[in-house]
């Protein structure tokens, strides 16, 4: 399911429900431009916030997902966000390990220096 479809699928449900985005913003508690990201495919949305959107708009996430979507492409979706935030886990563990190199060098610099 591609992220057009979703967020067309949203945009569509919303409209149906008579909803405006400053109302899904609202009950979001969202700012209301943050919503307008969201619809617009600006910002990602995650499993939990989909889940949200679908509890206001009084859906099942199947149905945010588009018509054929099942149980499969619902853990595929989980699936591909887990495999983001892992990746983004790493990356920053990464950046750590190299934060913490530069403190352990600056700290045997300071060592030397006070040596003398």
């Amino acid at each position: 399911m591609a992220q057009s479809d979703i967020l067309g699928n949203i945009r569509r449900l919303r409209r149906e429900r008579g909803r405006s985005q400053a109302d899904m913003a609202e009950a979001l508690h969202i700012a209301l431009k943050t919503y307008q990201n969201i619809e617009g495919g600006i910002t990602r949305i995650d499993i939990d916030r989909l889940a949200q959107i679908a509890e206001v708009l009084e859906t099942e996430l199947p149905e945010l997902l588009g018509n054929g979507a099942t149980k499969g492409h619902i853990d595929r979706f989980i699936n591909e966000e887990k495999e983001l935030y892992h990746k983004i886990i790493l990356d920053k563990e990464a950046y750590i390990a190299q934060l913490e190199d530069s403190v352990r060098f600056y700290r045997e610099i300071l060592r030397e220096n006070i040596a003398f």
